[in-house]
């Protein structure tokens, strides 16, 4: 866990990246209604056969949750990889009741771990950078049930 604490002491040097501020509900919920929105558009996309995109919104719907719950706990972060950090500092630290696994299926600061089993945020970079435009069916399902456990986290935390 050392490497967390030193990459979060790194997050809170630069406002670009996370800040601390008051506890915001009413962005919380914005946060939310934008993850619900995506999820509507993810579900389009996929009707539409252009599921590299849909991979792609879905992994904003799932981040919205995250920012959502950051938002309640007093922080704004503008860097995925804050995101995450303050994520699992705050499970850590039994601040958040909220599963780490979940957390660690959208990413992860664990190299070897996401070598063998690559996260949301992986597999969105490959079909966003990437020049395929279909996708494994099964990852768009697996993600999409992603998305509604963490949106329904996201509510219960609220």
């Amino acid at each position: 866990m050392p490497q967390i604490d030193e990459h979060l002491k790194w997050c809170l040097k630069d406002p670009k990246r996370l800040v601390k501020t008051k506890s915001d509900l009413d962005l919380a919920q914005k946060h939310l209604t934008k993850s619900e929105y995506n999820y509507g558009i993810v579900r389009n996309l996929e009707k539409s056969k252009a599921y590299d995109w849909a991979f792609n919104v879905g992994f904003y719907a799932i981040y919205h949750c995250f920012l959502a719950i950051l938002a309640k706990y007093g922080y704004r972060s503008r860097n995925q990889a804050c995101t995450v950090t303050i994520l699992l500092t705050l499970i850590k630290e039994k601040k958040l009741d909220l599963d780490k696994d979940l957390v660690s299926q959208f990413d992860t600061l664990d190299v070897e771990k996401s070598v063998s089993n690559p996260t949301v945020r992986e597999n969105r970079e490959i079909s966003t950078y990437g020049v395929e435009t279909s996708i494994n069916l099964q990852q768009l399902k697996k993600l999409k049930e992603l998305i509604l456990e963490v949106q329904r986290e996201t509510i219960r935390i609220l």
